[in-house]
């Protein structure tokens, strides 16, 4: 009896109870997670692949003379390129071939680029354009060393623009010069490969 006189007087002085709830421990807080940081991504990459085309689709190429169609592209290195029929700075070269790392398009964009410092010495810019994705380009171009853009038409809106047919998402080979006057320089369509950045950098440095 007097042990457990001793212990109910214990309990009592530690404010013990029979109805009292067990003593739960409080809630531990979750460590809060550091914020990612994503690097941002160089000028230009973030979107890279993208095409804005606001010319209506043709029925026939675009002829010597006429205002360029209105385009923006983003090119698969990050490289931005536009033409609205305006002034320009430099003469644009957009060469559209059929598919990445094919025979005769693998000789085209070799040619253009064993040719590539005369481009720049005649102030001119080329520009690949296919119906291949963004990842397809930057493949070819790392493979062959292209140090030109390629610009993914997935869907040919911009060979639409300038007229140049697509059949079974194959674009025809074709090549237009646009002058520093946002005007249609020159116009190779049905191009045969073997001479003919030869002949398009003849057009480059006649063109205005």
């Amino acid at each position: 009896m007097r042990a457990t006189a001793m212990v109910m007087g214990l309990c009592l002085a530690l404010g013990c109870s029979r109805s009292s709830a067990p003593a739960v421990a409080a809630p531990v807080a979750a460590p809060v997670a550091a914020p990612v940081v994503v690097a941002a991504a160089p000028a230009g990459q973030a979107s890279a692949g993208a095409l804005t085309v606001t010319s209506p689709v043709r029925a026939t190429i675009v002829a010597q003379g006429e205002a360029a169609p209105n385009f923006q592209a983003t090119t698969h290195d990050g490289h931005a390129v536009e033409s609205n029929g305006g002034a320009r700075a430099k003469v644009l070269v957009l060469y559209f071939y059929p598919r990445d790392e094919t025979p005769g398009c693998t000789r085209e964009a070799c040619a253009f680029r064993d040719a590539f410092s005369a481009y720049t010495e005649a102030n001119a810019e080329i520009f690949g354009v296919s119906t291949d994705p963004v990842d397809a380009h930057r493949g070819f171009a790392q493979h062959h060393q292209l140090p030109f853009g390629l610009i993914a038409d997935t869907d040919g809106r911009l060979a639409g623009a300038f007229g140049v047919a697509v059949n079974s998402g194959y674009t025809a080979r074709t090549t237009v010069v646009i002058g520093r006057d946002g005007h249609v320089a020159r116009v190779f369509p049905d191009v045969s490969v073997d001479g003919h950045s030869a002949e398009v950098l003849a057009a480059v440095r006649a063109a205005r």
